[in-house]
């Protein structure tokens, strides 16, 4: 018979209690935040070299209620506010947890997230966010593929990954062109980055941000819209050099089975002055 099996008499060191406890996830939340200003295609970056819009995730907190919080930090959001949130993947990144020595690999899903029809009126906090690193500022998409605004080389690729993904959605399903529209009271003319009623915000003792009841919230559209604009909305959305077939492109609104023909015709919205033509207007139902 085989002799039982002794362990030698060695001791057994102790071990740091974070090694006995399950190590905890880390992941990177990122949004890249887009929005329809002035007909054209804009982003929300942050003002210094780190990046979109990010949160760490710990624990058992879900990525979703991440990127819900950036959003809540970064905008004044009402509650019923509607979006469309689209999911661009995963990557694989070195972090280090803030105020903390907990560092190594981890993993980052980058949400892209098209806002709702003017919601440039809710002004993001550019200047009521303790945190330097999430001051924030619209920027319009076309400087950036341009080369009119240098990005940091770590933060050009997810961000064009992001508006790969928006751009693929709405190829795919341009209704949400038509809902976008259906949504928009109307298009108001780009202001200064700080009005004089921002500025005035800012006085001394005032609350780092302001409840949101106190911020009226963006009109409803009333479930109109105009080929002429569903097709400016689409090209916004792409390059100026994007070859579009825009008689294909209208089959496909109207392939949607979802406008209604109405007995009135109007100019594009916000264009009433620099456009004289008008087009039959549709409800989107």
């Amino acid at each position: 018979m085989n002799a039982p099996y002794s362990r030698p008499n060695t001791s057994i060191s102790a071990q740091p209690v974070r090694d006995t406890q399950p190590r905890r996830l880390i992941v990177t939340a990122g949004a890249v935040i887009f929005a329809i200003r002035n007909w054209s295609l804009w982003v929300l970056l942050r003002d210094g070299p780190w990046g979109p819009p990010m949160r760490i995730v710990l624990g058992s907190e879900s990525v979703a209620d991440a990127v819900e919080r950036t959003l809540d930090a970064l905008l004044l959001w009402p509650e019923q506010a509607q979006l469309c949130q689209l999911k661009a993947g995963w990557q694989e990144q070195q972090v280090q947890v803030w105020g903390s020595s907990e560092q190594g690999a981890a993993v980052s899903l980058l949400y892209s997230i098209l806002l709702r029809a003017n919601r440039d009126e809710l002004r993001s906090n550019l200047h009521r966010q303790p945190v330097p690193s999430l001051h924030v500022k619209w920027v319009p998409v076309a400087d950036i593929e341009s080369g009119k605004r240098a990005l940091d080389p770590e933060v050009r690729p997810g961000l064009l990954n992001a508006l790969h993904v928006l751009r693929s959605q709405i190829q795919r399903d341009p209704e949400i062109v038509l809902r976008y529209l259906a949504d928009m009271s109307n298009m108001r003319a780009l202001e200064p980055e700080e009005p004089e009623w921002w500025r005035r915000d800012l006085s001394a003792g005032s609350r780092e941000t302001l409840p949101l009841n106190a911020i009226r919230e963006p009109e409803v559209g009333d479930g109109t819209l105009t080929l002429a604009e569903a097709t400016l909305l689409y090209r916004a959305f792409f390059s100026p050099d994007e070859p579009i077939d825009l008689s294909n492109l209208r089959r496909r609104f109207l392939a949607t089975n979802q406008l209604q023909t109405l007995n009135e015709e109007r100019p594009v919205r916000g264009r009433e002055l620099d456009w004289r033509r008008v087009s039959r207007v549709y409800r989107y139902q």
